[in-house]
């Protein structure tokens, strides 16, 4: 099959969030030059050229392994690169913000240890090393749709098969985070992240997952921890995913 071409597009905060960090205000508070394009975006438009070359495939048992690097700001447009497995996303400045790799198949996942786990009855502080809360959400035609208008999705085969867009199934990553633990401006550092199976709508995503690690990261707090989308009660997504959960300001 063919390797994955060039791809250029142009990142954008699609939407308003409750994740301050995607505010100008906020983030420059925080010592970024503006609000910062959101991971799950920029992982969403990196997958164009890999489904592009690798279709169903990819996205039944793929792989990719993304890395934030530098910040990415509302309108630039970035290059998207697999060269020898090694992946890139770099900035009109020429500047690489984004690095990892990818594979058209990847190794058998283990999917032991995801049980479904209530969550508590609110939000922790700060998360720690164990199960985190399952949650759940209706991904439905008419939301898959309007987010591919909103991140400009170029590829006609999620509109044309019903197929939820890997964007969406990242979204699902992240509400395990944001139902669980408060809180404020927050950074998606990385994701390793392998395609089970594709995610039909609507369908309801259930998200189950295992918090790894909590540390600190320079000035910011970090959490580390493995989650499990299932579409109905079919596995589709599986990530090892890191967060800055808790941003300081310098001084």
């Amino acid at each position: 099959m063919d390797a994955p071409a060039p791809h250029r597009f142009v990142a954008s905060v699609v939407e308003e969030a409750a994740n301050k960090i995607h505010e100008d205000g906020v983030a420059r508070q925080l010592g970024f030059s503006g609000a910062l394009v959101p991971g799950v975006e920029l992982f969403a438009r990196i997958t164009t050229p890999l489904v592009a070359a690798w279709g169903e495939q990819w996205l039944s048992e793929g792989r990719v392994d993304v890395r934030f690097r530098r910040p990415v700001y509302d309108g630039e447009e970035l290059l998207v690169e697999l060269a020898d497995g090694r992946l890139t996303a770099t900035g009109p400045d020429g500047e690489v913000r984004c690095v990892g790799s990818a594979d058209r198949t990847a190794d058998p996942a283990d999917l032991a240890g995801f049980p479904e786990v209530a969550r508590g009855p609110g939000l922790v502080a700060d998360p720690v090393v164990g199960p985190f809360g399952s949650v759940s959400e209706l991904c439905t035609v008419e939301r898959n749709e309007w987010y591919l208008d909103a991140i400009g999705e170029p590829l006609p085969l999620y509109r044309d098969n019903g197929w939820a867009h890997p964007g969406m199934l990242m979204k699902a990553v992240h509400r395990l985070l944001m139902q669980n633990v408060a809180l404020g401006p927050w950074i998606h550092t990385a994701s390793d992240c392998r395609f089970l199976g594709v995610a039909r709508l609507p369908v309801v995503l259930t998200t189950h997952g295992r918090v790894t690690h909590v540390g600190r990261r320079g000035r910011h707090d970090e959490v580390r921890y493995d989650a499990l989308v299932l579409a109905g009660d079919k596995p589709v997504f599986q990530v090892h995913h890191t967060a800055l959960y808790r941003l300081h300001a310098e001084g």
